[in-house]
This record gives C-alpha cells, sequence and structure tokens, in this order.
C-alpha cells in the first residue's frame, strides 16, 4: 500500500518512477524546477543492477520511522558520527527507540573509519552484540559512514539489510546513487570492498543547511564534473547558481541537490554497472585519489577530485582534444565560482603522485589510463571502454607543469 505522503515528481518519466499519479506521458526536464515542499516525497530508483529505491525531500525526517514500519526486524543498529549525532541524529534515534530494540554506534569521523582496523572492531561488536539476519543497520551521516556500514552489512552473515541517510551533499547526491561499499589500504583508497545495495536511500535536504562550507564544496563539484563528462548545458546552469561562499536558500539548496542527483541518473541508466560508459564518473578521480591520498586527511575528496578535474583538463588539451579555452572553464567554475581556490597541498611531489596514481590503477594494469573529455560534454573513447592509455612522460610532464605553477 503506497503511503498517503509518498508522491511522485511530475516531472519524472518512468525511466526513474515505477509509477506515477501524473500525466505519464509528461517528460522529465532537469532544467525545470522541482518546488520544495516540506514533507513532500520524491521517490527515485538507483538505476543500478540491484536498484534501490532513493526517497528525497526536505523535512522529511518524521516521515522515515512510518517507512522503517514497512519492514520486519528484530533490531535496529544506528551508526553515525558524535558531531552528527548531536546535530541531527540523536532526534531520529529517539524517536525510533520508542517502538523498536535500536542500539547507538559511533565512528570514527572521515576517512579514519575506512580501515580493516574499524571493520573488524565493527564486525566483532555487532557479532557480541547478537546481531541477526534479521537485524537492519542505518548508516546516518555521509560517505564514509555509508562506505563502512555497507561493506559491514555485506559481510555480516554474507549480507543483511541496511538503509543509508546520507547528511552531506556529496551522500545525497553521488555515493548513494552507486552500490560500491570500500574501505582503504595501506597505498590507496578503496582498495577493499564490494557492491551492496541498501534496501532504501533516504535523503532529506534539511540536513545540508548546517553542513560545512568545504563540505558542500565536496558534493557539488562531482555536478560540476557531470556536467563536464556528459551535459554541457547543465554547466550553465551551474554556472548561474553556485557561488564561492556556497550560500543558498532553502529552496535553491533543494534544487541543486534533485539536479545534482538527476544528472549522475542520467548516466548511470546507459551503464547501471559503472564499469563501460558509466566509468566516465571517474574523471579527475585517478588524479584526485592519488592527491587525497598522499594529502593524509589534510585535502577533502571534493577538493582532491576538483584538483584531479583541472590536471585532467590539462592533459586533455596537451593530447590536443579539447582547448585552451575549455580548461580556462574548468578553472574558472572550480575556483571562480565554486571556490575551491586553495593551493594544490605542500608535500605532494611528482613522483609521489605518479606512484600513487599507479596503485590506483593495478585494477587495470600497469599503465596509466584516464577519463579525459572530447569536448565539454562529451568523454574521448578511442579504445572502447571510455579509458585513455597515456603515455607516463607525458603525464609527468603535465603533473609538474601543474604544480608548480600552483
Amino acid at each position: 500500500m503506497r503511503l498517503p505522503w509518498l508522491s511522485k515528481s511530475p516531472y519524472l518519466t518512468n525511466k526513474y518512477m515505477q509509477s506515477s499519479i501524473f500525466d505519464k506521458s509528461e517528460q522529465f526536464d532537469i532544467y525545470r524546477n522541482v518546488l520544495l515542499e516540506q514533507g513532500k516525497i520524491i521517490q527515485l530508483s538507483t538505476e543500478l543492477d540491484k536498484p534501490s529505491p532513493f526517497y528525497f525531500g526536505y523535512n522529511i525526517q518524521d516521515k522515515l520511522l512510518s517507512k522503517l514500519e514497512e519492514y520486519n526486524f528484530d533490531k535496529i543498529f544506528f551508526f553515525t558520527e558524535p558531531h552528527l549525532f548531536e546535530l541531527y541524529g540523536k532526534e531520529l534515534y529517539e524517536q525510533i527507540t520508542k517502538k523498536n530494540s535500536c542500539t547507538l554506534e559511533f565512528l570514527p569521523c572521515g576517512e579514519k573509519c575506512k580501515s580493516f582496523s574499524i571493520l573488524e572492531e565493527v564486525c566483532e561488536n555487532l557479532i557480541a552484540k547478537e546481531v541477526s539476519k534479521k537485524s537492519i543497520l542505518l548508516a546516518f551521516g555521509g560517505g564514509t559512514v555509508g562506505n563502512i556500514v555497507g561493506l559491514v552489512a555485506g559481510m555480516i552473515y554474507r549480507g543483511i539489510r541496511f538503509i543509508e541517510v546520507p547528511t552531506t551533499m556529496t551522500g545525497q547526491t553521488d555515493s548513494t546513487l552507486s552500490n560500491k561499499q570500500a574501505i582503504n589500504s595501506k597505498t590507496g583508497k578503496n582498495h577493499f570492498g564490494i557492491y551492496h545495495a541498501p534496501i532504501f536511500i533516504w535523503a532529506d535536504t534539511q540536513y545540508l543547511k548546517t553542513e560545512p562550507d568545504f563540505s558542500k564544496r565536496s558534493g557539488i563539484i562531482e555536478g560540476i564534473k557531470n556536467g563536464f563528462i556528459s551535459d554541457a548545458k547543465f554547466l550553465n546552469y551551474l554556472e548561474e547558481i553556485i557561488n564561492p561562499d556556497v550560500k543558498f536558500t532553502e529552496e535553491e539548496l533543494y534544487q541543486l541537490s534533485f539536479k545534482i542527483i538527476i544528472s549522475k541518473l542520467e548516466i548511470i541508466k546507459q551503464d547501471p554497472s559503472e564499469k563501460f560508459y558509466g566509468i566516465i564518473l571517474e574523471y579527475g578521480h585517478t588524479f584526485g585519489h592519488g592527491i587525497e591520498w598522499l594529502a593524509k586527511g589534510k585535502v577533502s575528496h571534493g577538493e582532491a577530485v576538483s584538483f584531479g578535474m583541472k590536471i585532467a583538463a590539462e592533459l586533455g588539451k596537451e593530447l590536443g582534444l579539447i582547448s585552451q579555452e575549455d580548461v580556462k572553464r574548468h578553472y574558472h567554475l572550480i575556483e571562480n565560482k565554486l571556490g575551491f581556490n586553495n593551493p594544490f597541498p605542500t608535500g605532494i611531489t611528482t613522483e609521489k603522485l605518479m606512484d600513487a596514481m599507479i596503485a590506483d590503477n593495478k585494477k587495470t594494469g600497469r599503465e596509466l589510463r584516464f577519463v579525459l573529455l572530447d569536448k565539454v560534454g562529451q568523454c574521448y573513447n578511442p579504445e572502447g571502454d571510455f579509458l585513455v592509455t597515456v603515455d607516463q612522460e607525458l603525464v609527468k610532464k603535465v603533473v609538474e607543469s601543474f604544480i608548480s605553477k600552483s
């Protein structure tokens, strides 16, 4: 039975929705605004091989309790970070505990929780607390919370259920739209992981109001990336709405989040596996993962990707794929409009970054392969898998030039 508060967007086609109370002939247009209505929920699909319902809205936390009643479980394990618990999580946790058996579990902040030691600790702790196949894990937080909880859920008893309640721009618009769950190794990011889908995702943009500026930028940069790789027109919208202070009204933040979500779903629906065309979502990430890893927590994922996108643009220009104007647009959107304009992190040399990228690329071989643009809004695909093999000496030259100018 459909709950009375669950509504469908009139702008979404059946590509995303299972059904609609609106005219099904109406086509979704990413450039049309979806007006904010408190308590209204838009249901999307992650479009993956194992899709999860994605519930989006503003001030919908109370509706989550009704949603939980649709599932049978013996207990809930509520995972979050201490500061998030005090800010938003405590109210939700207390509401859940009124009707259900619910245990509070704190995780270390940020990338610190994505390690084997934390993974083992969490798994052993859950076993000691008698987690069962009927239990549900709830991840309340950003991408790192979702990563470790999703991985734990996928491993315990060969897979139990979990729910994602993302509280960051990155979580709501990017990381939860994938079933990827991973931890880091001693040499790089996300080397150990699995695919495990949540039973649903609950994205409430009210949590974004108090998100720190640097964290908000980390989510928006992924939207800029989506424009560069697949939709040049979307960049025009972003250029109008984003600002270096990342200050938005509740309405603007709601619409921006929703549009970034759709910009990624447009890509995923063409390749739910994210292994062929969907690999274009890794634009800037090979450089970015290396920078993030070498910075050891001093640079956020989003800022690392912003550096990575600029280096990827410089590499594309060096290969004759894109123009200097295209490169300038990267810098303009990233630095002038979004405000990611910090100097390149000290201590990261060309040699260190090259080694880190080779470690990151072992999944495809020792040679360096990158997602590169053919033009703004389209990726280069000479080898059939949207990855471009580039001579290491040329990459080194471009990196050295970038670092020296930063």
